[in-house]
């Protein structure tokens, strides 16, 4: 995936000298006269600052594609060269494959980040639970949104789904019960802490199923019947 940059600054001028040099070589005249009675500086300026708002490797794509290019480029037909052409239906599929990946607790595979970025707008569960002939108007509205922006944010790792808790097995279960019982059945004369200080034995048994809210309230109980 290419690198693509989220920065607004232009590229250093040697850049646009060396791409210039390298269209007067592929056109001859042909890119001379595009700029003949213009103020060239003016206009590598304007290369610079557009071109800045792209990635090494897209300037490289374009810069690659010059040879299969009959007439030199304008600046925007140059950054449509340097541009990833993806089919809004291919980017779909890339799309409901890289969110199955991304449940997988997988980053997926993204050939374009405005791929990822428009699955984010349209959502991910009308992605996997609807056809691409319903969801068709808004995914090429959103895909297209995405790869005009021409700077994105890279993707991100995908959040790691915490486990299920614990669930307590039959014999936790029942022991629980016959502890609340015995709590229950007690005469006047209950021990009112006895609930906490079958809890804290538990712990000490190294009761895995415990959680912390109940013994930190047994010990604040057990501490208080010390007072």
């Amino acid at each position: 995936m290419d690198q693509l940059s989220t920065s607004t600054y232009p590229l250093p001028m040697a850049w646009i000298e060396k791409l210039f040099d390298r269209m007067i070589s592929h056109y001859g005249n042909k890119f001379l006269d595009m700029w003949r009675d213009i103020d060239l500086q003016g206009v590598k300026a304007t290369w610079a600052h557009e071109l800045g708002k792209l990635s090494r490797d897209e300037i490289a794509r374009g810069a690659n594609a010059l040879s299969g290019q009959e007439w030199p480029p304008t600046l925007p037909q140059f950054i449509s060269l340097c541009r990833v052409k993806i089919n809004p239906l291919s980017a779909y599929y890339e799309a409901i494959n890289g969110l199955a990946a991304r449940d997988r607790g997988e980053i997926g595979e993204w050939s374009h980040p405005a791929v990822f970025w428009a699955s984010v707008k349209v959502g991910a569960f009308d992605l996997k639970n609807q056809p691409y002939a319903a969801i068709r108007a808004r995914w090429d509205a959103a895909f297209d949104e995405e790869m005009a922006k021409g700077q994105w944010v890279a993707i991100p790792e995908p959040m790691v789904a915490l486990p299920a808790p614990a669930l307590a097995s039959k014999e936790v279960a029942e022991r629980y019960i016959a502890e609340t019982q015995v709590i229950k059945n007690q005469n006047s004369q209950v021990d009112h802490k006895q609930w906490a200080k079958l809890i804290m034995q538990r712990h000490k048994e190294g009761d895995k199923t415990l959680t912390h809210i109940q013994i930190s309230f047994a010990k604040e109980a057990l501490s208080n019947a010390l007072h």
